[in-house]
């Protein structure tokens, strides 16, 4: 039987394979690798069960990808002054950005395992937990 692991790497190396082969048949070799590295990041995340919120990584690398993917979107900035800005804002992300993240699709005790929770029993007169 497969272990968690070994299909996290099944299915992560299945989808780079895939892109690839799509980065082949388009030539769309830049910023085409961008989206292709972020799905798999994406994929990856997904088949080792966290959410796919957790996967900051593929979104930053997505990012990159449509930036120089859009046709106009970069000519005309100066880059003297937006590498410094970016560097800071990654900076920022990097020391904050897990405790900015948003908690989509999960409670907050969902960390916890069912054996730590606690275990709640209705009391069969009123409406309350007990």
């Amino acid at each position: 039987m497969k272990t968690n692991k070994q299909n996290a790497d099944q299915i992560s190396g299945g989808v780079f394979l895939i892109g690839l082969a799509m980065l082949f048949l388009t030539h769309w070799w830049w910023p085409g690798i961008m989206f292709v590295v972020g799905a798999t990041i994406i994929a990856r995340t997904i088949a080792e069960g966290q959410p796919w919120t957790s996967a900051t990584g593929a979104f930053w690398v997505i990012g990159i990808g449509v930036v120089f993917g859009v046709p106009g979107l970069i000519d005309g900035i100066d880059w003297g002054t937006i590498w410094p800005i970016a560097l800071i804002v990654i900076g920022l992300f990097m020391l904050f950005g897990g405790n900015l993240r948003p908690r989509l699709g999960r409670y907050d005790d969902d960390y916890l395992d069912d054996d730590i929770k606690p275990k709640q029993k209705r009391d069969e007169f009123s409406d309350t937990y007990v």
